[in-house]
């Protein structure tokens, strides 16, 4: 995220080389960044947090528990920095604030980042939506939001049963469902943009995804919200928030270049 010259990373879950090229792919350098921010510590967030910190003395900001958890790792990192969910760390005009979401892992944390341009909602690793982050999400601007699984994709995934009952429970993964009735039934008046994000692989297709989202927008008359669907294997299209319209034009899910798909289930 970037506000004038201040740049905060959330998460540094893919190699540090493919950090640098995706940066690099932005105009940025990994110099510039003023903190990588951790919102848990299972591998696919924290990979190259220690590579960056070192390389660059990049300040690591965690949770005591997160620290605790990460383990032999945690040694890899050269500069610590300490979150407490509910308390808000600034970076020039972005003001961070962290609280605590439902996930399989200690202290894991989403954020509401409140700029000059209107609030981001960060969740990207959640099990259960709570009354809290509907709270926190009410008068965000964009809604950054797992989107992990397709509920009949995951029913006939080849994953074991544990972990399928892992990823379905409320202290795994949202599903596309999960984000519809949050849509349906919380979804803020303010909110311009949805980024559909930790998608799976195996259970899950960006399309069944994006057109969950827009069907649950139109049930409730939101055709004005955007829809993203992040990408594991490139950088997403760069979301500017003073260009986000409170009265931007309307666009019918049939005009958005969706494409029937497939569904790989009958």
């Amino acid at each position: 995220m970037t506000s004038d010259n201040d740049r905060v990373l959330i998460d540094a879950g893919l190699s540090y080389r493919a950090i640098q090229q995706r940066l690099d792919s932005l105009g940025l350098a990994a110099d510039t960044l003023r903190a990588v921010l951790i919102t848990h510590a299972h591998v696919d967030h924290v990979r190259s947090a220690g590579m960056l910190s070192r390389k660059h003395g990049i300040p690591i900001y965690v949770t005591e528990a997160t620290r605790t958890a990460w383990g032999e790792g945690a040694q890899k990192v050269a500069n610590w920095k300490f979150l407490i969910p509910g308390r808000m760390v600034a970076f020039g005009a972005m003001q961070f604030v962290p609280f605590g979401v439902c996930h399989d892992a200690d202290d894991t944390l989403g954020f509401r980042i409140n700029t000059p341009d209107g609030a981001i909602g960060f969740a990207t690793d959640v099990g259960n939506i709570t009354e809290d982050l509907i709270s926190r999400f009410a008068t965000c601007r964009v809604l950054v939001m797992e989107s992990n699984h397709a509920v009949e994709l995951l029913r006939v995934s080849p994953y074991a049963a544990s972990v399928r009952s892992r990823i379905a429970g409320d202290d795994g993964h949202l599903s596309n469902e999960d984000v519809a009735a949050f849509v349906r039934d919380h979804l803020g008046a303010d909110v311009r943009c949805i980024v559909l994000a930790h998608l799976s692989r195996v259970n899950n297709v960006p399309e069944i995804a994006k057109m969950s989202c827009l069907d649950a927008l139109c049930a409730v008359g939101r055709e004005d919200v955007r829809v993203v669907v992040a990408d594991q294997d490139r950088p997403t299209p760069t979301i500017d928030l003073a260009s986000l319209s409170r009265y931007s034009a309307r666009l019918a899910p049939t005009q958005s270049g969706l494409t029937q798909t497939d569904l790989p289930f009958a």
